[in-house]
């Protein structure tokens, strides 16, 4: 793949490590449906990322997490 487009997982990874927290996958599709991550689709059916605009986001604590505080 190109430099410039990463996958779903590679962004799971960056934006976990970037905003010191977990990040869910589903908040990353949250992200891409209110354009805030640009994408374009690969043969097969495979979509990729931005790395750029992936690399520019930060995700608030308690935002975009796969589990919730439950108390």
């Amino acid at each position: 793949m190109n430099s410039n487009w990463i996958t779903t997982a590679e962004a799971v990874a960056m934006m976990s490590k970037n905003s010191h927290h977990l990040v869910s996958p589903s908040h990353v599709q949250t992200l891409v449906n209110r354009g805030k991550i640009g994408t374009r689709s690969l043969r097969g059916g495979t979509i990729a990322l931005k790395r750029s605009d992936v690399q520019a986001t930060r995700v608030a604590a308690n935002i975009g997490s796969s589990h919730r505080d439950k108390h």
